[in-house]
């Protein structure tokens, strides 16, 4: 069992070098990486046609969409901050940022369907999640957002606040730790409370990766932090 562990801690650690080359190759383009998928996961880059599979190591550009099949989960991690974004099963996005002068990214999720969890506990730059019917924008913290076929649009937070806006009306609420905001496809938000069994549930190899931090500089010769988080399973 040890040799077998070893044996996949080094194979983990060459694909993580490589992940490391090709994100420092990337420089200041690459928005996010791709830290773990388990079943159906797919991308469809920003200048392509198809979408191919999507595989751990995989540096995501601005515009950049990913899908999950019905037994698909993925995880991501933003080159600014750290901060991941996980999804579940039958959920599609598309991944937008704009890099800032501080090299921080405005950063954006376009939330088609589906179950998706973010982690923002030291926040650069801003994030947004946009779905259908709302907009969710984020000050550090952990919440989940579920969109459903119609477009309807619960947000569930975990810690911290998120400020949520009605596409339809313009009407705007905070969400704070422990409630639950839902915005009908009417546009009216309800604000209510949450039962932790509500809170859907992720695989194990997508909870707590493991951290990974790379001091480099830019191409204009600026310090830079590179932060990548991987997982081995024994």
């Amino acid at each position: 069992m040890k040799i077998r562990y070893l044996f996949k801690s080094i194979i983990g650690l060459m694909l993580l070098m490589e992940v490391c080359s090709t994100v420092l190759a990337a420089g200041t383009k690459a928005i996010a990486v791709v830290l773990t998928t388990k079943g159906t996961a797919e991308i469809r880059k920003v200048e392509a046609k198809a979408w191919t599979a999507l595989k751990f190591g995989v540096v995501l550009d601005d515009g950049d969409r990913l899908r999950t099949g019905e037994d698909g989960f993925v995880a991501l991690v933003f080159t600014d901050d750290k901060s991941q974004i996980k999804i579940r099963p039958a959920t599609e996005i598309t991944v937008n940022a704009e890099r800032n002068a501080d090299y921080s990214l405005a950063k954006s999720i376009n939330m088609q369907i589906g179950e998706l969890f973010a982690d923002v506990k030291k926040q650069k730059g801003s994030l947004q999640v946009a779905t259908p019917t709302s907009v969710a924008s984020v000050k550090g913290t952990e919440f989940w957002v579920l969109v459903g076929p119609d477009g309807e649009t619960q947000v569930l937070t975990l810690q911290g606040a998120i400020e949520l806006l009605s596409i339809l009306t313009g009407q705007q609420v905070e969400v704070i730790a422990g409630a639950l905001g839902t915005v009908e496809v009417n546009g009216t938000i309800t604000i209510g409370t949450y039962e932790v069994t509500r809170i859907p549930q992720l695989p194990e190899e997508l909870q707590n990766p493991p951290v990974i931090e790379i001091n480099f500089r830019d191409a204009n010769g600026n310090q830079k932090r590179l932060i990548i988080e991987y997982d081995i399973q024994e």
